[in-house]
């Protein structure tokens, strides 16, 4: 990314909401790449973003609050500065900010007790436009929040070439943070090429495993599933099986989309927590709403569920879109693939969805991750566990099915 790019055009765009330039004393100069102010109905409102992309030393970002601080405090003893003044200190990142880096960066806020001056510091992952951003005073407007994080694209290169006309994809070794996507799906096919040889050899790699060696190895099975001897582990193994390489070319196609996307929003942890929430509570569907024996294989489901939780991130966060056209192709297609092959399991489907839903609901979107959030999501996840492991047991759900 290229930062100075990007604090030129958020200079022009500010100007352009009002906002000019403002002297920093010199202990700030070199320090801040932008200091702009305007005036508002409570007093003056600041905007500085620091000199640095990436402020990833604790020490220097503490130091850099505290001079911000003293001087805005300073300025309060000049008779001209009396109006309040209040600071948006804006730490940008063009890579996925951990929740340590953003509460650690909210925690550093300074204000004065009589409210006469205070500098607000706000986290933001420039990669996503995601703007970490506090909800009580000063009031900031919402055109201002689009403004800071809004990225210049990269300029047009002076040739192109005729092909290929695909996106590039990302190097597959640039992990960061834990791969999350790249490991389910090295687990997936791993599986498939597992089931396939235990049940009869490479020469079903393409036809795929036979139904036996499906159930074999952790079909969601009605007659399993919902037993007296109950197999619920079932409601996430059969998320790593698929029926066939068509089936699971198509279903890790869309997951390497919605998954990645899904995975630099919500970070690692989260989205495999709604991944798995997502798969168990289509794998719950499938089997107790579906008449008749169900024998339901795929990551579909829990792939419906990423989706649901990209609804709630697009609904929730205000001034971000979610970039649809790249991921509905892949789903759509997918989807697609399941009507044509006849065998499609669309209570999995609904029930994946729903369950995304619910468990970005209650992991929260960036900016949402606190208060009654903390204590809801490991209860969700343990109730989740109690149910795979059997000691939820759904049979009794099974007899009060006709």
């Amino acid at each position: 990314m290229n930062y100075a790019a990007y604090v030129e055009m958020v200079a022009g765009q500010l100007k352009e909401a009002g906002f000019q330039p403002e002297a920093v004393p010199p202990e700030l100069q070199g320090r801040l790449a932008l200091v702009v102010s305007r005036s508002e109905e409570w007093g003056r409102l600041l905007i500085a973003l620091t000199e640095d992309l990436n402020p990833t030393d604790p020490l220097e970002r503490e130091e850099l609050t505290r001079a911000c601080a003293v001087w805005l405090r300073t300025g309060q003893t000049d008779e001209r500065a009396r109006e309040p003044r209040h600071m948006i200190l804006l730490f940008p990142f063009d890579r996925g900010v951990t929740d340590e880096d953003a509460d650690a960066i909210a925690a550093l806020r300074e204000r004065d007790p009589e409210g006469r001056w205070g500098v607000i510091p706000w986290c933001a992952d420039l990669d996503v436009g995601l703007l970490d951003q506090h909800t009580g005073f000063p009031p900031v407007d919402a055109e201002v929040a689009r403004i800071l994080t809004d990225v210049p694209e990269p300029p047009a290169p002076r040739y192109v070439e005729a092909t290929p006309r695909y996106e590039a994809p990302r190097p597959l070794l640039n992990l960061g943070r834990f791969p999350a996507t790249r490991v389910i799906l090295a687990l997936t096919i791993a599986y498939y090429l597992w089931t396939v040889w235990m049940g009869g050899g490479l020469f079903r790699l393409i036809s795929g495993p036979d139904t036996f060696s499906l159930v074999i190895w952790g079909a969601n099975y009605t007659l399993l599933t919902l037993a007296e001897q109950t197999q619920q582990w079932r409601l996430v193994s059969h998320l790593f099986l698929h029926g066939s390489a068509m089936h699971l070319a198509f279903n890790m196609w869309a997951f390497w989309h919605v998954g990645r996307y899904c995975e630099l929003i919500y970070g690692s942890a989260r989205m495999l927590f709604i991944y798995f929430v997502a798969g168990v509570a289509g794998g719950v569907a499938s089997v107790a709403l579906r008449p008749g024996l169900v024998i339901s294989v795929g990551a579909s489901g829990a792939i419906l569920g990423l989706m649901g939780a990209l609804i709630y991130f697009a609904t929730t966060v205000r001034n971000r879109r979610v970039d649809w056209q790249g991921l509905l192709a892949p789903v759509a297609i997918n989807l697609l693939f399941g009507f044509m092959y006849g065998r499609v399991d669309n209570y999995a489907h609904i029930g994946g969805l729903l369950g995304g839903l619910l468990a970005a609901f209650i992991v929260g979107a960036p900016g949402e991750r606190y208060g009654w959030r903390q204590y809801a999501a490991p209860v969700l996840g343990v109730l989740a566990a109690l149910l795979v492991v059997g000691i939820l047991p759904l049979r009794h759900i099974g007899a009060l099915l006709p």
